[in-house]
């Protein structure tokens, strides 16, 4: 696991940092996916109201996202992911490069997941056969229905590159 920059600042939100890690790492060893969530969840969740609620709120969605990503991407490649606190919520940025033949399903997943997910359209997919596409379409349909988290996915498959915003919303406490 490789560290570009683990700095807090003031200027932009009360708290911002950065991870780079290898998607091969997280391939090889799938559990270092719900360490790293966790991490996260444990370092940013003493700001918020509930702090025990908005551990277990990121560290979930984190984690969903982090094997998510991890599987799509090429072993050789690099994921970023960013996490910027905000007033009433955490914003997590997730770039990471594609394998070529995941880009068109990932697209889809991503454009459905954009709009507000439906109890109906949720229920479909809990109970659709498993999807031939290999990425958990169901974890990420989970935060976005479960936890009302916002995705908005930026492709560009000339690149195979995707850089994915998830908002969390939480109300954090001014301490």
């Amino acid at each position: 696991m490789e560290y570009a920059s683990a700095n807090a600042t003031s200027e932009a939100a009360p708290l911002t940092f950065e991870l780079h890690i290898q998607a091969s790492d997280l391939q090889q060893h799938w559990k270092r996916c719900n360490m790293v969530a966790n991490y996260i969840a444990e370092y940013v969740s003493y700001q918020f109201t509930e702090r025990e609620w908005a551990e277990n709120l990121i560290s979930t969605v984190t984690n969903e996202f982090l094997e998510a990503v991890s599987s799509l991407s090429p072993a050789e490649s690099d994921l970023m992911l960013r996490c910027h606190q905000r007033d009433s919520d955490l914003l997590i940025v997730i770039e990471h490069d594609l394998r070529p033949e995941i880009a068109q399903p990932y697209e889809l997943l991503l454009a459905e997941l954009a709009s507000e997910v439906s109890d109906e359209h949720y229920l479909n997919r809990l109970t659709a056969s498993r999807p031939v596409v290999g990425f958990n379409q169901l974890g990420l349909t989970m935060v976005a229905h479960d936890f009302g988290v916002q995705i908005v996915g930026n492709l560009n498959e000339a690149k195979n590159h995707a850089a994915i915003q998830v908002i969390v919303p939480i109300h954090i406490a001014h301490i």
